[in-house]
């Protein structure tokens, strides 16, 4: 050790003298030796304890200049100049919110990254534990379906205090629930523990009723806890299920007008379809002030009225629903005007297992309320109100009117308008020569003489017929129907409102222009085989045919369109079936071709299908003509008139009208 280029007083007491200072002592590593040791003077205590402090002191010195050093030196160790002083600016709000949000968002991520290590390392993730809810995306109504709610422990700890909730439809009536839910409820479960990779699942058995395109929502979740944690966990589950159908076809005939006092008939009919599951139902008319429900017409010579038990006015309970149509004649009276139109609702209903009514359809009739003494009534080929007609049909009108009041009429004039731009007026057929103009037909005294004095209590009726135009004829708009109503003039009676003038409105709109174009051939169209075997047949051997069916269609929508034909006996399903939409099958045991489509939008124009079939003819058949196809039906349901179009093609023979190289006499040899 050297200590030198400081001197440090022994004695620690200072005398100057000639500016020298004496007693000190230089302590040298080089001049050291055990001579010049032994020569000095051993120190007194005293003076070791002063040389103690002396040497406390420096050391503090030194402390201080070493910090000192510290602040003033700059990061690369070099001295900073103090007389220049940069003062640092304060960080703001935002720098601390800022550092705020880090901070949490930074902590956040490192327990979220704890928990799914540990979670993750424990055989569990986020869809590790799963709840699903399965069961059928459409129905018919009133069709019984299984909801199946299940539930699956996929990690590798037990799960414990597993509770499932479910959410019903309100629409929904159960019919069977398996295992039973907990005590006193029919929505929840609980398991108190669940293994790891197990699961379980609940079924539950039920029906939708509702209206056709109702939904039926089913929702549910379970909650659980693992083993190895302390916090519950959730998983969520829905099904969507749609009526698609109600299964029964109804029709109601109803005039659009009424005549105040005058009893009125709603002439509903209605049948079950092929798959149908509503046996029974209740029909409500809601009660309103101005009307009175009458009740049910009873016929005995009608068979097809339905069967039904009154359960209080405007109330019935039908006890059954048959593919046989039957009818619902239901009076009613408008007992005063208090507006100029009147809706009347019906409401159809079925009873649940919990005797709760289920709506599935509601009707709601708007009638023109009108006042006066001639009941005058529109009715077109045998109804009183609104239905689909087809391109080329024929329309039978007919005027009914009737003198209600307390006196004569006289001078009557009855006028009809037929608003459309598809009649055939060149076709109109009236027997009492009415005066047509544009597009009415006015009948007076001079062509019905009757109607110079119309009697208290006195009825008559007009009858004319038109034709549609064919759909050849038929320009491409967006108006495809027609509205028809009769008006009518007394000469010594005036009315102050012209629309009690008025007869019921109907509105016949045009179904869809459908068509079948059916061909059997041995040739295609260009000319290729398709078929096989003797052409024309012979006995003994066999000849395949190819069928072609092409289905046309431009105005509307067409729904449950199918096309299918029953094979005669000796004519054999050869396959290779094929179709541009849908799906052709052969049906065993009734021995029919089936091509079935659904939906057909309107903007799909054309659809074809196709398929083979054979025939080996027995020496009954020689010298004859065999039909191959006895005639294909066709049927669709409008989309827009909700009306059912039903067409049948002309039979097929071996002579294959429609293959002009294969066609001939088609004898067989």
């Amino acid at each position: 050790m050297q200590v030198s280029k400081k001197k440090s007083p022994v004695s620690g007491i200072k005398k100057e003298k000639d500016n020298e200072v004496e007693d000190d002592i230089l302590i040298k590593q080089e001049e050291s030796s055990l001579t010049e040791f032994t020569r000095r003077p051993i120190p007194t205590d005293r003076q070791v304890e002063e040389f103690d402090d002396i040497i406390e002191e420096e050391e503090h010195d030194e402390e201080v200049e070493r910090s000192l050093n510290e602040i003033y030196q700059d990061e690369d160790g070099k001295m900073v100049d103090v007389q220049k002083i940069k003062i640092l600016k304060k960080h703001g709000i935002f720098f601390w919110l800022f550092s705020f949000i880090l901070t949490v968002g930074f902590l956040g991520g490192i327990g979220y990254g704890l928990y799914y290590y540990i979670f993750r390392n424990n055989g569990s993730s986020d869809s590790a534990v799963k709840f699903t809810i399965a069961g059928q995306t459409e129905v018919v109504a009133g069709e019984e379906y299984v909801y199946t709610l299940k539930y699956e422990n996929g990690i590798d700890v037990g799960i414990r205090n597993l509770q499932v909730s479910v959410t019903y439809p309100t629409n929904f009536v159960i019919s069977d629930i398996s295992p039973q839910p907990s005590e006193g409820k029919n929505s929840v479960w609980e398991i108190p523990f669940l293994g790891p990779k197990q699961s379980g699942e609940i079924k539950v058995k039920g029906r939708l009723i509702g209206a056709e395109n109702e939904l039926g929502i089913i929702s549910g979740y379970i909650t659980y806890i693992p083993e190895n944690f302390s916090s519950e966990f959730r998983r969520d589950a829905t099904l969507t299920t749609v009526v698609k159908d109600v299964g029964i076809d109804f029709n109601f005939d109803v005039a659009s007008t009424a005549l105040v006092g005058q009893e009125e008939l709603i002439n509903l009919t209605f049948d079950a379809k092929d798959k149908n599951f509503i046996n029974n139902f209740r029909l409500t008319v809601e009660p309103q002030d101005n009307i009175e429900i009458t009740g049910i017409k009873e016929d005995k010579s009608n068979k097809n009225l339905a069967k039904y038990t009154l359960i209080r006015p405007g109330v019935w309970q039908i006890d059954e629903v048959l593919t046989d149509k039957k009818e619902l004649p239901i009076r009613f009276k408008i007992l005063n005007k208090t507006t100029d139109k009147q809706d009347l609702v019906l409401d159809f209903e079925q009873v649940g297992g919990d005797n709760q009514y289920y709506r599935f359809m509601q009707k709601r009739i708007s009638l023109d309320v009108m006042k006066n003494d001639l009941n005058v009534n529109l009715i077109i080929n045998g109804s009183r109100g609104d239905q689909g007609v087809g391109l080329g049909d024929t329309l039978n009108y007919s005027i009914v009117y009737a003198n209600r009041g307390e006196t004569d009429m006289n001078d009557i004039v009855i006028m009809a308008t037929l608003d459309s731009d598809y009649l055939n007026w060149d076709n109109l057929s009236d027997k009492n020569k009415g005066q047509r103009k544009q597009n009415t037909i006015t009948w007076t005294k001079q062509e019905i003489p009757a109607l110079a004095t119309l009697g208290k209590n006195a009825e008559g009726s007009i009858d004319f017929s038109i034709k549609l135009l064919t759909p050849d004829k038929v320009a491409a708009n967006g108006n495809y129907q027609v509205n028809s109503y009769a008006q009518f003039s007394i000469g010594n009676a005036s009315s102050t409102n012209p629309e009690d003038n008025k007869s019921n409105v109907i509105v016949n709109k045009i179904n869809s222009d459908l068509n079948l174009q059916e061909s059997v051939r041995y040739f295609s169209e260009d000319n290729i085989p398709v078929g096989s075997g003797p052409n024309p047949p012979k006995v003994g051997e066999k000849t395949t045919y190819k069928t072609y069916w092409k289905i046309q269609n431009t105005i509307h929508e067409l729904d449950q369109l199918e096309v299918r034909v029953k094979l005669p006996t000796y004519v054999n399903w050869d396959g290779k079936e094929l179709a541009s939409v849908g799906n052709v099958k052969f049906d065993q045991g009734t021995n029919e071709v089936i091509w079935s489509i659904g939906r057909l939008p309107a903007s799909v124009h054309e659809a074809t299908a196709e398929f083979s079939m054979g025939i080996t003819p027995v020496t009954n058949d020689k010298n004859k003509i065999l039909i191959l196809l006895p005639g294909s039906k066709v049927s669709a349901l409008d989309g827009e008139t909700n009306s059912n179009i039903n067409l049948t093609s002309k039979a097929q023979t071996t002579k294959l009208s429609g293959d002009d190289i294969g066609g001939g006499d088609g004898i067989v040899q």
